[in-house]
């Protein structure tokens, strides 16, 4: 029988074990790590770090970080809070004043701390602590994450393409099928994928849509066949906004939207989403993908050939089952498809204003950023977790990684060079198999918000949760019928009483100052 229970819950599994190094040593070029003032031979410093786990484990016992802080002269006080749970528990500590040394932050996340005089200026350091840090990171990244002219952040680099709609493709060749181009085919697909029996057990136990990470990202491609891309419900934002012929208007109460929604509401109706889709936990919706149940979900590029094939054994489960990226898209009516771009930039690292020691901290972060300190955080101990990196990891290496211990502060400090290097010389099947979504992730045409990069403003810090809440709340009932699609006009009337409204047009006015811009609302 099929079964409703379940809540959203966003789970974002970051880029794992992707880049590397040259070789054990730094190069040539990089600039070797000093011990910190006076402390020559002098005990490790003491660092606090905070970050979401992004589906990793921290163990105060691992090699890997062990031989990190021997190198990086450092003893690391780690806190890991899971992602559903991160944002909120940060703003508690945020709200206290007592933060670790260094946050790790989602991209834009820091904007709203930094007038607290929570994070350190690190404009006056950089240079003489961290040179490897300025020269491995492009100098837009660093542009885009400066804050009235100072820098107090260090930025992660994000390929703008990181999701991939998958399909059991064994599924489609059971039920004689091509993959889907447009529309039409993709609900045809989803049907059979849910009536069809294509697991070929006699039961009535799949569906066509479900979700691996949020049930949001599973909507996506769907969206972006209407020329849309809505983002991801975020608290402070409206979801995306787009330009056109000089004025911006709120994707979330766009025509597009609408036409979207009642295409969503259609696959609802026909019974072909996983009932569950809008209540389970992330944990029970990805293992339920991995037993089986779902032939078609949306989400990071990571998920199926890493969480499904490699953590949860999918195929010890369901030996035939494979997963393949539609491509090169969905089309919608007017021929458009297209992926939510999440933009270049991926977090960022911000070191507290109360820390005791912040040439430390840069030292540390410094040595993170050369290839030695890179290779040891993505691929662990030379010779014990890995021979090259350009091969399988060692028998030792893939158990590290599947109990999710191997690489904690992978998420630290990027260097995208090195990814796009060893993703196109490597010799490892777990990382060519890997590549077939990375590269697909890459190619799609992505929908960017408007509005990436500019700073918060008063009233999105007082009308952003409200607005996303609300629109999500609406989302639900729209697609599940609870309120129907002839009340729009009222929803989006209440949308801007809301306060969407005011926000959109105290960001457009913050746009139109920064980007010298004379663009207009759009509602």
């Amino acid at each position: 029988m099929k079964t409703n229970s379940t809540k959203r819950v966003i789970a974002l599994l970051g880029m794992v074990s992707l880049a590397a190094a040259l070789a054990t040593a730094c190069s040539s070029t990089e600039t070797k790590n000093p011990p910190a003032s006076g402390q020559a031979s002098a005990s490790p410093v003491t660092l606090s770090l905070i970050q979401p786990d992004g589906g990793r484990v921290w163990r105060d016992d691992n090699p890997v970080t062990k031989e990190i802080e021997k190198k990086a002269q450092v003893k690391l006080n780690v806190n890991m809070l899971p992602n559903n749970d991160f944002n909120s528990k940060y703003n508690a500590l945020a709200a206290s004043g007592e933060i670790p040394d260094m946050s790790r932050l989602g991209s834009f996340d820091y904007q709203k701390f930094v007038d607290q005089g929570l994070f350190l200026d690190l404009t006056p350091y950089l240079n003489q602590y961290a040179p490897n840090l300025l020269k491995n990171l492009k100098p837009e990244l660093w542009e885009l994450t400066k804050h009235k002219g100072k820098q107090y952040v260090i930025p992660y680099e994000n390929a703008p393409g990181k999701e991939v709609p998958v399909v059991r493709k064994d599924w489609l060749d059971v039920l004689n099928m091509k993959m889907p181009t447009n529309l039409d085919e993709f609900e045809q697909m989803l049907k059979a994928f849910t009536k069809s029996d294509p697991d070929k057990n006699g039961k009535d136990d799949t569906y066509g849509i479900g979700n691996a990470n949020t049930y949001a990202e599973s909507f996506m491609p769907i969206f972006g066949a209407f020329g849309i891309s809505p983002g991801m419900f975020a608290n402070s934002v409206p979801m995306n906004s787009y330009l056109k012929e000089n004025k911006i208007s709120p994707v979330a109460i766009s025509l597009e939207y609408k036409a979207a929604l009642g295409y969503i509401k259609n696959l609802w109706d026909a019974k072909v989403i996983d009932p569950e889709m809008f209540t389970i936990k992330s944990d029970q919706a990805i293992q339920k993908v991995a037993q089986g149940k779902i032939g078609y979900f949306n989400a990071w590029w990571s998920i199926a050939p890493q969480t499904l094939v490699q953590q949860l054994k999918m195929n010890e489960i369901v030996p035939n089952a494979r997963w393949e990226p539609i491509f090169p898209g969905i089309k919608g009516p007017d021929g458009k498809s297209g992926m939510l771009s999440f933009g270049n930039l991926g977090g960022v690292i911000a070191i507290s204003s109360k820390t005791k020691s912040p040439e430390a901290v840069l030292r540390f972060l410094n040595y993170m950023s050369t290839d030695e300190g890179w290779e040891l955080s993505h691929y662990g101990i030379k010779g014990e977790h890995f021979r090259d990196i350009t091969e399988a990891r060692t028998q030792a290496g893939q158990k590290a990684f599947d109990e999710r211990w191997l690489d904690p502060l992978s998420q630290i400090i990027s260097r995208q060079e090195l990814v796009e290097k060893v993703s196109a010389t490597s010799k490892d099947p777990v990382q060519l198999d890997n590549n077939r979504f990375l590269e697909k992730a890459a190619q799609y045409t992505l929908y960017q918000d408007v509005f990436y990069g500019i700073p918060l403003t008063d009233e999105q810090k007082s009308y952003g949760p409200d607005v996303a809440k609300y629109e999500e709340e609406m989302f639900i009932k729209f697609v599940t019928g609870k309120e129907p699609l002839s009340k729009w006009e009222e929803y989006v009337a209440t949308w801007k009483k809301k306060g969407g409204k005011a926000l959109l047009e105290s960001k457009i006015k913050t746009y139109n100052e920064l980007r010298s811009g004379n663009v207009s609302p759009g509602i």
